[in-house]
């Protein structure tokens, strides 16, 4: 029941947390990578359990992803929030500050909690 969720305008709204890497992965992109998973497990895990949130890692290079710089509109490594309501996207949203905050696990993971609070409750 989500009737007590912040999240319940529908049940049918969920969020993609969407991680674009290159093949070639860096310890910046892989502790983006660890600091996205570690947020999303401590802070949103019953959203994620509920499939509310769903994180993927993907290699924007494969050519089976290529149709992603597009869409989203990015030449390197970055996460989007893809904010999803019946099955169409609604809203997305380029968490450009995410290099800011690679080196410091606090404040990414308050950066990114925010947004993704923001975006839900849109």
């Amino acid at each position: 029941c989500l009737t007590n969720n912040i999240y319940a305008q529908s049940t049918k709204t969920k969020l993609n947390v969407l991680y674009f890497h290159a093949t070639q992965r860096c310890a910046g992109c892989i502790a983006i990578e660890d600091f996205t998973r570690t947020t999303l497990n401590n802070e949103f895990a019953k959203e994620l359990k509920d499939s509310i949130i769903v994180f993927k890692s993907i290699d924007f290079l494969e050519p089976e992803n290529e149709k992603y710089q597009e869409q989203y509109k990015f030449d390197v490594q970055t996460l989007i929030l893809s904010r999803v309501e019946d099955d169409k996207e609604k809203k997305w949203l380029n968490l450009e500050m995410i290099w800011d905050y690679s080196d410091n696990y606090e404040k990414y993971s308050e950066y990114l909690v925010s947004e993704i609070k923001k975006l839900l409750k849109e």
